[in-house]
């Protein structure tokens, strides 16, 4: 038995635990006085009447200890208030073995957390193990809150399935709360939402007589954000946030094969049950050339020449390495790089970023290189989209390119797809080759898909996880459009895109998703509870859900602003892209006990509770996941763009672009393209 802070005119907190425990731990560095027990025996034979006594599991998720009858009547003998949680077996309850979760979530079933916290108010247990348990007297029991697969952004707006297990039971005879999982693991286990955690266990305490104890209740989570919604920014926060970011790129997403460098895709959403999160190690094209760029802008700004050495072998190992890029003449594929690692998959979108972070690695690291198999992949890009400037979202090697089909095919074919996600970032590249060659095809198809998208309107676009994302895509393409044809049309449809995307932007900076029409949707919100965590989906469930997507949507409104308030010269834009921008600075994530976490970015940000949170609908990229490329390295590059002077429409250097021309087009036999 050990005492801790325990004033002998105060009621003493008993718990039964070890040191190590979170709940303990953090009552102990609130000054509450605790009285400490290795065994139940020891606890309720020395504990004070008419108390609370708290049985904590401390070897989860193995479930370790057993509470018979004779220790329920020594505890109902002194009146006590009793917490038991994840039992190997309990008098009065059929106990199962540990079962493991899935996408279950926590769903509050009863009005015990009232007002703060309402029946049907979600909240997670990352990797959950619970115990099945069955009261063999139902009607003295009543469950408070429930494990179940439900959709919903913080409430279940579905109901609970029929599926959902009891997690918390109120024994109500008896004075006794059983959990079937270890409630008080929520610190280091990471539980989400933070404050909801927090008055669930300020309710239990409440509950066992502790109002005192309750009132104090407080943790810092040991994933947090570097700045709080109201504290004011040093004034050197963007280098901060910028030096970070480049530490957690150097240190957690680097990687070496022999003399092959790149970065692995990041980090998955998924938590497990001790808070922490596993590697993506994904070799993608995309995110290996978009990390290239980080470490090329940092040479930039520090001449460090590791960053040199190492943005240099990863785009090599893009360009110059056939497990990324396809240099056969002969084949249809030829001067596309491919989705991932030997998987001849080759998405528009992906290419179109692989070619924009060499580019923007290219010019910062002065080095040409690359550039004979930019202008190839752009113009393999190029001679696979249709007629109307729209290409297939993707083509595969071994599906798009049989049966008599080849590039020939998509080139006359009349295809459109209102999609500016899959669509818009290839237009961009191809705006900015025709101003370093002149190719007359790379301005006319995209101004024509451009035309088509913008006459379309947001209201007819399919829209992929929300649509905002869409808006803010279409802001770099007509960006670049600006800067080659300044005329009214041209600047009506870009202040059309960025006055819709600033009306989704908070005053803390933060970009709020919003749903189009959902039946335009590629992957909405689920429809039933069946539906959730099957596929792809929003960060969203409804209108109004104070959600940020820095994997779809705010990290593409940074780079097309960045771009568009140049292009323009608007002080507005200019404004909104500072907000956006501190923003990120104040929610980049900061973590001792998970360092390969410090620095980073994950997915989805809740600017109401100030935490990363989000529906879990998503099967893949969940709200916690970190990726490398798509969010983390355009957060990171922007940053130095900024402290550089640096724009991703740099015509520099378009000689040596124009002289490799005439060779490349017959190489690629697009001469009756150019006549």
């Amino acid at each position: 038995m050990e005492l801790t802070g325990f004033d002998p005119t105060s009621k003493p907190l008993f718990m039964c635990c070890s040191e190590d425990n979170d709940m303990y731990r953090t009552l102990q560095q609130l000054g509450i006085s605790i009285k400490r027990y290795e065994s139940v025996p020891d606890a309720l034979c020395e504990i004070h009447a008419e108390t609370g006594l708290f049985v904590l599991a401390d070897q989860y998720p193995s479930a370790a200890y057993s509470f018979d009858e004779a220790q329920q009547q020594a505890a109902l003998s002194k009146r006590l208030k009793l917490y038991i949680e994840y039992p190997q077996s309990v008098a009065g309850y059929s106990v199962g073995l540990p079962q493991s979760t899935d996408k279950e979530r926590v769903v509050v079933t009863a009005d015990f957390f009232a007002p703060e916290h309402q029946p049907m108010t979600i909240m997670t247990m990352h990797s959950c193990w619970y115990v099945p348990m069955q009261a063999q007297q139902q009607d003295e029991t009543e469950v408070h809150l429930r494990l179940g697969r439900v959709a919903g952004y913080d409430k279940a707006v579905y109901g609970l399935p029929n599926t959902s297990v009891p997690l918390l039971w109120e024994w109500t005879g008896r004075n006794v709360l059983i959990a079937a999982s270890a409630l008080s693991h929520c610190i280091r286990g990471r539980y989400a939402p933070n404050v909801v955690w927090r008055d669930v266990w300020k309710r239990i305490l409440r509950w066992a007589g502790y109002p005192q104890a309750a009132e104090l209740l407080s943790w810092e989570p040991v994933v947090r954000t570097q700045w709080s919604k109201q504290e004011p920014l040093p004034l050197n926060a963007e280098t901060q946030a910028r030096q970070l970011s480049m530490k957690w790129f150097r240190a957690h997403a680097a990687y070496s094969i022999d003399l092959r460098k790149g970065a692995i895709e990041g980090f998955e959403s998924n938590i497990r049950y001790d808070g922490k999160q596993l590697m993506r190690a994904w070799l993608r094209a995309d995110c290996i050339a978009e990390s290239a760029m980080v470490f090329a802008y940092d040479y930039s700004l520090t001449q460090n020449p590791e960053s040199k050495q190492l943005a240099e072998s990863m785009l090599d190992s893009v360009w110059m390495d056939r497990n990324f890029y396809n240099d056969q003449r002969d084949q249809p594929d030829y001067g596309m790089v491919n989705w991932y690692d030997r998987r001849k998959v080759f998405y528009g979108d992906d290419n179109a970023r692989v070619i924009w972070a060499t580019l923007a690695a290219r010019h910062a690291l002065n080095n040409d290189r690359w550039d004979e198999r930019i202008l190839t992949c752009l113009l393999a890009n190029l001679r696979t989209t249709g007629t109307n400037g729209f290409r297939r979202g993707y083509l595969e090697t071994s599906k798009s390119f049989v049966n008599g089909r080849d590039w020939h095919f998509y080139q006359n074919e009349d295809f459109i797809e209102m999609s500016p996600h899959y669509q818009c970032y290839l237009w961009s590249c191809y705006l900015w080759a025709y101003t370093v060659t002149g190719f007359e095809p790379f301005l006319t198809l995209s101004k024509k898909a451009i035309r088509l998208t913008m006459e379309a309107t947001p209201a007819t676009w399919k829209w992929t996880n929300g649509l905002t994302q869409e808006i803010a895509r279409m802001v770099l393409p007509l960006s670049m459009l600006v800067e080659i044809e300044d005329t009214e049309e041209h600047r009506d449809w870009l202040l059309q895109m960025t006055d819709m995307l600033l009306s989704r932007i908070e005053p803390c900076g933060s970009i709020r998703d919003m749903l189009g029409p959902i039946d335009n949707g590629r992957y909405p919100p689920p429809r039933s509870n069946e539906e959730y965590g099957h596929h792809e989906a929003s960060l969203m469930q409804e209108e109004g859900d104070p959600v940020c997507d820095l994997l779809y949507t705010a990290n593409w409104a940074l780079i097309g602003l960045h771009e568009a308030s140049t292009a323009i010269k608007d002080d507005k834009l200019k404004e909104a892209v500072d907000r956006l921008i501190a923003f990120l600075c104040r929610i980049q994530v900061r973590s001792e006990a998970h360092p390969y976490l410090d620095g980073a970015w994950m997915r989805s940000f809740d600017d109401v509770l100030w935490e990363y949170w989000g529906s879990s609908a998503d099967n893949g990229w969940g709200p916690w996941c970190v990726e490398s490329g798509w969010t983390n390295s355009w957060i990171c590059s922007v940053l130095a763009m900024r402290e550089s002077g640096a724009r991703l429409f740099d015509r520099s250097r378009a000689d040596r672009f124009r002289s490799l021309m005439p060779q490349l087009i017959a190489d690629m036999d697009l001469d009756a393209v150019t006549n």
